[in-house]
């Protein structure tokens, strides 16, 4: 079996996160994800699941850096209260789950439905080699969500007692 080098320096739960903010940042809701090289190219429309999609931004390791640290000084600072399954989260959870399985995005793609909500089909090939094609809706969707919170929520306590030794 053939395993799989990491060409992506960036975690994908980073660099999806980042690419999250800045597709929610500019009101786009229709997304299509794809990885040219080092580059992510994401096809993306205004209008919710399914629409039409105008738009093509090119992301490439520099802007995701660049996106990442100017997120990072705003981070905290606002006091409204957030969706909790919203397109940045779903995007990180996503990249957390690729993370964890070692495995290597191909698309990602929110542009069909199941009833209202949007399903997300996410293709990547495995550590392995093996080519998977996985559509999460609804309660899936919020289910990687809830996992990567609490994920987070982990590192960040263990993170806590070790910097102030409790």
């Amino acid at each position: 079996m053939r395993r799989l080098t990491r060409l992506y320096p960036t975690k994908y739960s980073n660099a999806l996160r980042c690419i999250g903010q800045d597709l929610d940042l500019r009101g786009l809701r229709t997304l299509d994800i794809t990885i040219n090289g080092m580059d992510y190219v994401v096809r993306c429309g205004y209008q919710a699941p399914p629409a039409e999609m105008p738009v093509t931004l090119h992301y490439t390791s520099a802007d995701l850096e660049e996106l990442d640290r100017s997120w990072r000084e705003k981070r905290g600072r606002s006091s409204s209260p957030k969706e909790f399954v919203s397109l940045v989260q779903i995007l990180r959870a996503i990249g957390g789950y690729l993370d964890k399985s070692g495995a290597r995005l191909i698309r990602i793609a929110n542009n069909q439905t199941s009833g209202s909500d949007p399903v997300y089909t996410v293709e990547y090939e495995t550590s392995d080699g093996e080519s998977v094609v996985d559509d999460r809706e609804g309660a899936a969707i919020y289910d990687m969500c809830v996992s990567m919170y609490k994920q987070r929520g982990r590192s960040n306590q263990r993170a806590s007692f070790a910097r102030y030794g409790r």
